[in-house]
């Protein structure tokens, strides 16, 4: 092989912290109404526009999901926020319409909470 075609590694400098983010990635769906540790997020560019990846779990059972919620971004991209948090993430209903919140990890998951989530599914299956 001729060595002045091959090109040297160049380390990434960017990439030094995104061992958070080297991960299976899930729908939202796999958090919702469950305590979840939540690890650290960042805004990442998408063929869809810039939509925010947020990290959750340790070890081999961490993850990571995009969303575009506004409530969302504003709690998880908090200046003030620190990581890691647990909290849990609920499906709320404004009308007919369906987005999510964050709630402190204690809080009671209520038949109202597991409707919301399978209207929130039922809706999301509808849509495609």
């Amino acid at each position: 092989m001729n060595d002045e075609y091959v090109e040297d590694f160049v380390e990434d400098e960017s990439a030094a912290g995104s061992d958070l983010f080297d991960c299976d990635y899930t729908p939202i769906d796999a958090v919702i109404n469950e305590v979840t540790v939540f690890t650290g997020c960042k805004t990442m560019a998408t063929e869809n526009g810039d939509r925010l990846l947020i990290a959750y779990g340790e070890g081999a059972a961490k993850s990571a999901f995009f969303i575009d919620s506004k409530k969302l971004r504003n709690v998880f991209c908090n200046t003030n926020r620190r990581f890691p948090f647990r909290a849990v993430i609920k499906v709320v209903s404004y009308g007919n319409m369906f987005g999510f919140n964050v709630f402190a990890p204690n809080t009671e998951i209520t038949t109202a909470d597991r409707d919301n989530f399978s209207f929130y599914k039922r809706g999301k299956k509808r849509s495609r």
